[in-house]
């Protein structure tokens, strides 16, 4: 039987944190809610204010992390799931993006993300147990048109997570991925920056913009759900897909990444030749 848990979540003024920590809060468990915006989350925290507590956060400011980080640790006593959530997408040719563009994006996915787990880790491990839980993407494990950029802070996350699983055997603190494929959130609206086609990539953002306009998008809900089973989790996966889409993507992805590997094989060997 699952325990109750005390969570830090970033990113809860919509989407995936925002169903996360409503969902928490429904089961009986205890949540730091954070946003940029305390006024975004005040609804979340109003559902039950005697185990919620709303805190600033701008993962791009280290002062607001501690300070965050610090709120909680003293409202609940301690951490047993850290969700980090915040951030957002960047649709654009590699070519065509800005310099701040493409720094931006990786200040908030990836240093922020960064700058958030250093600054739980030596509470955690001191504490002897926690779930550190990073959502990044499917766009984390492949990648496509007008979402390399975005993809590239997404591969960051997952290398770091499976590096810091390394750093953490023995501490007690599991690491967790999860890889959510396309969901009902505002990520292709309000949390996606579209730096905008030139003309040598216009039929290509013709392209994506037909398949965003039509795809399937699920349930954020769901997602939840399955965030908060894998927590509950005494063995959790290093990764986990969420929906339909992703997985199935993704199984294709792998078959066709190992029939290239078989295929050249023999030239991957051929680079231990001596001389």
């Amino acid at each position: 039987m699952a325990t109750t848990k005390r969570w830090f979540i970033t990113g809860c003024s919509s989407g995936f944190g925002r169903a996360l920590a409503e969902l928490a809060l429904d089961r009986g468990d205890r949540v730091a809610v954070t946003a940029r915006d305390p006024q975004s989350i005040a609804d979340i925290v109003a559902r039950a204010p005697d185990r919620a507590v709303g805190l600033k956060l701008d993962v791009t400011d280290p002062a607001q992390v501690r300070a965050a980080r610090d709120a909680a640790w003293a409202a609940f006593g301690g951490i047993d799931v850290l969700v980090n959530n915040a951030g957002y997408g960047l649709q654009s040719a590699v070519e065509d993006a800005t310099d701040d563009q493409i720094r931006h994006v990786f200040e908030v996915n990836v240093f922020g993300v960064i700058d958030t787990i250093r600054a739980f880790l030596p509470r955690l491990r001191d504490q002897g147990s926690g779930h550190i839980i990073s959502v990044t993407s499917i766009g984390g494990r492949t990648s496509g048109a007008l979402v390399g950029l975005y993809s590239a802070t997404k591969f960051a996350i997952e290398g770091l997570s499976v590096g810091l699983a390394g750093d953490l055997a023995g501490h007690g603190i599991k690491v967790t991925v999860v890889e959510p494929g396309a969901f009902a959130t505002d990520f292709a609206t309000r949390s996606l920056v579209n730096a905008g086609a030139s003309p040598a990539y216009a039929e290509v953002a013709r392209q994506v913009g037909e398949w965003l306009a039509h795809a399937t998008y699920e349930d954020p809900r769901g997602a939840a759900r399955a965030i908060a089973a894998l927590a509950d989790l005494e063995e959790p996966p290093a990764q986990l897909l969420l929906g339909r889409a992703a997985a199935d993507i993704m199984e294709g992805v792998l078959e066709a990444q190992l029939a290239e590997l078989r295929r050249f094989k023999a030239l991957s060997y051929s680079a231990s030749e001596p001389g």
